[in-house]
């Protein structure tokens, strides 16, 4: 499916798709989660589901955004899997998974009181693993991670109403190792799709150091980033509202893009941290795409600084 791109990133081996053993890792995960920005509903999806070393799994799915409507947000957790049961049939609470080709094509499905969904996963290109970076990904954060773009075929329904689900830009990341939430005094996670190219960028700030690492794909090249500049805006709860990106690769090309958030959602996963969740619209070296930013916040550092966000602005 790739034989057309070239990369200046290493490939994982295939079956990193897959689930891991993590049974000798007590206190770890494996999660893989599905962004789904949809800007021609004013609105966007989430579609996450999770497995811990000791064999208890959960799954969420969510919709929200003004043209979407109230948020719903149906998840369940804590439910027993068999270690035998990996990503090639995944099923967890009226969800189910199926990976078809690893790193390139996988289906989705989900029924559940309000939501029901069915789509078909391709990718663009090769998966990026956080391991291709010089440091490596962030030991308390994953033993690897892959971040991958693609497009969604299908459709969603909200209390019965019937949504379309063509050729839409779709984000996606597969993590497995320890996840201590608390450890991040900041990060910016970063996804933009055109039908011509995609960046990706992670900046971890923890333990008084800068972690950031990311890749550029255009012209059939991936690349990975080795400058990194951004601007952005956010608003009176310090959620982010706009993002400006210039990304200088491997490769030594230039990529510039400007976004904007379409809807806002807080995603709880850890009391120590925040999730400010913004799908976007994108324009990039003039084309019209989507794309995620997600903004982790230390929660006491957070609700400090909103007393004084001027300062900020």
């Amino acid at each position: 499916m790739f034989e057309h791109i070239t990369s200046d990133v290493f490939a994982l081996p295939a079956e990193n798709e897959n689930r891991h053993d993590l049974s000798k890792l007590p206190g770890t995960r494996e999660a893989a989660v599905y962004m789904l920005p949809l800007p021609q509903y004013g609105g966007a999806g989430i579609i996450y589901t999770w497995v811990s070393s000791e064999g208890k799994a959960g799954a969420s799915v969510t919709f929200f955004g003004p043209g979407l409507g109230e948020t719903i947000d149906e998840r369940v957790d804590n439910i027993d899997v068999p270690a035998t049961m990996d990503f090639y049939d995944w099923q967890v609470g009226g969800l189910t998974l199926k990976i078809e080709k690893p790193f390139e094509t996988a289906q989705f499905a989900y029924k559940g009181k309000r939501i029901e969904m069915a789509f078909s996963f391709a990718a663009m290109h090769p998966a990026f693993p956080f391991s291709a970076h010089r440091k490596g990904c962030p030991p308390y954060y994953a033993i690897d991670r892959t971040e991958q773009h693609g497009t969604a075929n299908g459709y969603f329904k909200l209390d019965g109403k019937e949504y379309a689900l063509d050729n839409v830009f779709c984000q996606r990341d597969r993590a497995w190792g320890p996840r201590i939430w608390g450890l991040n005094q900041h990060y910016k996670w970063f996804h933009a799709t055109t039908s011509h190219a995609a960046v990706h960028f992670f900046e971890l700030q923890s333990f008084g150091r800068v972690h950031q690492l990311g890749y550029v794909f255009k012209e059939n090249h991936m690349a990975e980033i080795t400058s990194l500049h951004h601007d952005f805006t956010f608003d009176d709860n310090m959620h982010h509202t706009s993002i400006n990106v210039v990304a200088q690769d491997s490769s030594g090309r230039v990529t510039s893009l400007s976004c904007k958030a379409i809807a806002q959602f807080v995603y709880p996963v850890d009391p120590m941290i925040q999730l400010n969740e913004s799908p976007i619209e994108v324009t990039m070296e003039g084309r019209q795409g989507s794309g995620w930013c997600e903004f982790c916040w230390n929660k006491n550092y957070l609700d400090f600084a909103r007393q004084h966000v001027h300062f900020g602005k």
